[in-house]
């Protein structure tokens, strides 16, 4: 990829402009000064005002020669997105096909990026997020933004003409003169896709917060919503006797409750018929069972029958027509919150002090974190939004509490969450029913999943430790022995994390033999000791 030009557009007391040019020395308006800089493997563009203005758009061209036999991977907008490597000539799918009534039922358009980026179907146009790669082989040319944090960076591949063009949000709000704002930072390198990741990290200054494997059971597959102190307590039983058959070595432990404890957005209204003395004594049976304890939470959403939703209108996020926003259909309906109101800010920093401090849970699933960013609002575009709600969440727990990303731009919780799903959730089938295929690009589906594992694994270990979701043992789901045994394989070897729902009680010898091979392949890889009992 060679960078070629830029383009930018803004606005001033004068009126629209837009200015485009070849990447070479500063160029000059009399509004503005722009800056760009190649040094090796970094490029960077920045803004120098002379008046004032608000600059509406900006975009870097590179030139690339496609080859017919090249791959293509373009990062999706979010964990559930399907992130794979592609042909040159593939098509990206959107939701334009889908009937409005069964869009807008079913809010099909809400977790992806769908409401603000284009889809027109063409062969060879693609688009993606943060970073996208060429390979050829084991050649890989990669471009990857460098900082997220000021918004997110769009990446479209257009193999078609020969072009990649990166385009970053444009900051909101109008700068004064003199002033200066640096639009993009990108790394620009080439070689084996592991040194691409290698050097495009080590460039970025990110490093993961931990790179310690996890293995465990979590609640969500095997219940749903359908859970109580008595299941839970029986299924902590089971994976305490199964655990104490299997060599864990360095792995950390968890046993996490998933959704289905309280009405979404309430979540210190814990359900006195489900879990009668509340989940700390869940929690501290965990922790003596030798598990840490986790936890599920969405924290920047409510459903409508929430007490949060009727009580606190002035926390929901609302569009221009000031209706609430839509986040999807699961629940009684999610809805998004403001996350820079300030009573909502302290609301949540109260509930994740309590679960963490007084109910002593030591890892958060921070689940649909996509809500904080629906909508620019406040002065801050889509990313810094992201980003703030990150670091509102990372700072309001004790430092010692791992956090679980999913649903998340993956962009912003690099180097912030502790482990990250990296594809969409796992289905009890392989794919889905038929009809499910042609919905979005965030559906849940088994052989996505694990085809999402594979295409985001060189992020293990790099920006977090990757989480590709459960894996199943159990022969009451619609997999083959050997889609089950594929999916086991791919997790332990492409991610950091081996957690299933399973009834472990109705593990075989077998299955425990597979699961203790799938351990060992674990932490192999990720260099823990692999002798410790569990």
């Amino acid at each position: 990829m060679k960078p070629i030009s830029f383009e930018i557009s803004y606005e001033t007391s004068g009126g629209p402009r837009r200015i485009s040019a070849g990447l070479g020395a500063p160029f000059e308006t009399q509004d503005l000064s722009v800056c760009p800089h190649v040094d090796g493997s970094r490029i960077t563009c920045s803004i120098e005002t002379k008046a004032e203005l608000t600059v509406t758009g900006f975009s870097l061209e590179l030139a690339h020669e496609f080859g017919a036999k090249d791959r293509v991977l373009v990062n999706g907008y979010q964990s559930w997105t399907d992130t794979v490597e592609l042909p040159v000539r593939s098509r990206m799918r959107g939701v334009n096909d889908i009937p409005g009534p069964v869009l807008r039922k079913w809010v099909l358009d809400g977790s992806g990026d769908y409401r603000f980026a284009d889809y027109d179907g063409k062969p060879g146009h693609l688009h993606g997020y943060t970073y996208a790669y060429v390979r050829a082989d084991d050649a890989c040319e990669l471009v990857g933004s460098l900082d997220e944090s000021g918004g997110f960076t769009k990446l479209e591949v257009l193999t078609d003409e020969g072009k990649v063009i990166v385009r970053p949000e444009a900051p909101l709000g109008r700068l004064a003169a003199h002033e200066t704002q640096t639009l993009v930072q990108l790394a620009l390198v080439r070689g084996s896709l592991d040194e691409c990741f290698e050097a495009w990290f080590s460039l970025s200054g990110i490093t993961a917060r931990t790179t310690r494997p996890i293995v465990g059971y979590t609640s969500w597959y095997r219940h749903y919503y359908d859970i109580d102190e008595a299941k839970l307590t029986a299924d902590l039983e089971a994976a305490r006797d199964a655990f104490a058959q299997v060599e864990t070595g360095d792995a950390l432990k968890v046993f996490q409750i998933d959704d289905g404890y309280c009405t979404v957005g309430d979540w210190l209204a814990v359900n006195p018929r489900k879990f009668p003395r509340g989940l700390a004594p869940l929690g501290a049976s965990a922790r003596e069972a030798g598990f840490t304890p986790g936890l599920w939470i969405a924290p920047f959403v409510c459903e409508k029958d929430s007490r949060l939703f009727k009580e606190h209108p002035d926390w929901l996020l609302r569009d221009d027509d000031e209706n609430p926003v839509k986040t999807g259909c699961h629940w009684s309906g999610g809805y998004a919150l403001d996350t820079r109101n300030g009573a909502f800010r302290s609301y949540l920093a109260e509930v994740l002090q309590t679960i963490t401090r007084d109910w002593s849970f030591k890892l958060l699933k921070i689940d649909f974190l996509y809500a904080a960013c629906m909508l620019p609002h406040d002065g801050c575009n889509r990313g810094q939004l992201m980003h703030d709600a990150l670091e509102l969440v990372r700072s309001a727990v004790p430092s010692e509490v791992l956090l679980l990303g999913c649903g998340v731009p993956l962009g912003s919780a690099f180097g912030v969450v502790d482990y990250c799903r990296i594809g969409c959730d796992v289905g009890l089938d392989w794919d889905g029913k038929l009809y499910m295929r042609g919905l979005d690009r965030e559906r849940v589906s088994t052989k996505r999943s694990l085809a999402n594992t594979i295409g985001r694994s060189p992020l293990d270990g790099r920006a977090f430790a990757n989480d590709p979701d459960v894996f199943f043992l159990r022969d009451d789901v619609k997999l083959s022995a050997a889609q089950r045994a594929l999916l086991l394989e791919t997790d332990c070897t492409h991610a950091s994390m081996l957690m299933t729902s399973d009834d472990m009680r109705c593990w075989d010898e077998q299955a425990r033999l597979l699961y203790q091979h799938a351990v060992h392949a674990l932490l192999e890889r990720s260099g823990a000791d692999t002798t410790r009992k569990a």
